[in-house]
């Protein structure tokens, strides 16, 4: 059984079309999701970018303990595993913020598609669209961003078609091992959005007005009607140019009838609020001001294709990253040491209806290492029907129920105290087994 995985940052799970989106194209995805399964209750546990990334490759959830913070060297991973069980494993990959943290160290092979040379002597050359104060990072990065992209020419220069298309001639060169695991991460569809004008007027046809596709990470006061609009077409514009390429490499797998012993996977790490609860940005930037994780950012598109056909094709049951690594041991038959996570095998083979019974999504606000000053995070308990949300002190818990509203945007706390204790205990058992600190239990624990 050979292994890949394809991971896409800050794509939403409801802007694909093989999720019940009908305005927005996403083919590749789609037509690969019509022989996989979906899973319609992933969520990210340990938040953003590299704290997900750390639950995939170790199998725990970690941010009770630790946040943004490089793969320790006594740290077990599915790379590690695999190898040891003789698999050729690499790493493809356009997603810098990687790089410094660890995660190609145990590959074999790190395969690492970087901006050009020389991008820095551009920034001068950089516009900016809108007010500087309306950007996150006071423009800072649009600036860098802007002047990477400043060569481009054509599709093929942006990363994610380079990293595509770099999966895709590995696969050339190694498709006939006994065994391989091949793990591809873009950093699409990230802000900038900045995808080729053709794709952005699929959505936003003869705009004027200021152009935003960098947004402010903050409240949505600052944007006109028509603005914020632009903003999420410019988001939609690249979900189906990264679909374009992303479906370019699973064409290739077909092509080369790997799906015949092959696990193909296809994660986010996190989503982006677009306006939804009166925000843009994935987390606040205010150090007193805890954001909640709602769906719009928790919430991630999970599809998984084992081989062969009989599978379900859509299941509910509560999934999260950390359960990718004992997944893959676990169809491939190797053995791993035991984590949080566990293997979503059963509910893949139609043997399981259920997995977790919550989940617990956080972006660490504790003392440990890798904590972020300004972005404190409050806690979203996920369970197969309510949403409970609590933060630090002063925060106002809310309890959502999904399936009466499935915006999240009704408190029901009173009404339902005895399922918001509920969730409250799961949380703080869940925190003490994972071994958080005495007081940051009791701060982001209370009703």
């Amino acid at each position: 059984m050979n292994v890949i995985a394809i991971c896409l940052d800050t794509l939403r799970w409801d802007h694909l079309g093989c999720y019940g989106n009908e305005k927005i194209r996403t083919p590749g995805i789609d037509a690969f999701a019509e022989d996989a399964t979906r899973f319609d209750a992933a969520y990210c546990a340990s938040f953003p970018t590299i704290p997900m990334r750390t639950d995939c490759f170790t199998g725990h959830a970690k941010w009770p303990i630790h946040g943004w913070k490089p793969l320790g060297d006594n740290e077990t991973t599915v790379v590690q595993c695999l190898r040891d069980a003789g698999y050729h494993a690499a790493f493809v990959h356009d997603t810098s913020n990687m790089v410094p943290t660890g995660f190609g160290k145990d590959f074999d092979e790190d395969i690492f598609l970087q901006p050009p040379t020389g991008w820095e002597n551009n920034t001068d050359e950089v516009t900016l669209p809108v007010p500087r104060e309306n950007m996150r990072q006071n423009a800072g990065g649009f600036i860098r961003d802007r002047a990477r992209t400043m060569h481009y020419e054509h599709e093929s220069d942006w990363l994610v078609a380079r990293t595509m298309r770099s999966a895709c001639q590995w696969l050339e060169g190694n498709y006939r091992r006994d065994r391989f695991f091949l793990w591809v991460d873009t950093f699409e569809i990230h802000e900038d959005w900045l995808a080729p004008d053709y794709y952005t007027e699929y959505y936003s046809p003869d705009y004027e007005g200021l152009d935003y596709s960098y947004p402010r990470y903050g409240y949505t006061d600052i944007y006109e009607k028509h603005e914020l609009k632009r903003l999420q077409a410019r988001y939609a514009a690249e979900v189906t140019l990264t679909d374009r390429w992303v479906g370019h490499l699973l064409e290739q797998i077909e092509t080369m009838r790997l799906l015949d012993n092959t696990l193909v996977i296809i994660i986010s790490d996190h989503g982006m609020y677009l306006g939804e609860h009166k925000r843009t940005g994935k987390h606040t930037v205010d150090p007193e001001d805890a954001w909640p994780i709602y769906d719009e950012v928790g919430r991630l598109p999970l599809l998984m294709r084992l081989p062969g056909k009989a599978r379900p094709k859509r299941t509910s049951a509560l999934a999260q990253p950390a359960d990718l690594m004992p997944t893959i041991l676990d169809v491939c038959g190797v053995k791993g040491p035991e984590t949080y996570g566990r293997s979503l095998a059963p509910v893949l083979k139609g043997k399981a209806k259920s997995h977790h019974e919550y989940v617990f999504t956080s972006c660490h606000s504790g003392s440990g290492e890798g904590r972020i000053p300004y972005l404190p995070s409050a806690i979203t308990v996920t369970g197969p029907r309510w949403t409970l949300v609590t933060g630090p002190e002063g925060y106002k818990a809310a309890l959502h129920d999904r399936k009466e509203d499935p915006g999240q945007k009704k408190n029901v706390i009173k009404a339902h105290p005895r399922i918001a204790r509920r969730m409250q205990q799961a949380l703080i058992d869940f925190m003490r087994n994972q071994g958080a600190d005495a007081a940051y239990i009791d701060e982001y624990t209370h009703l």
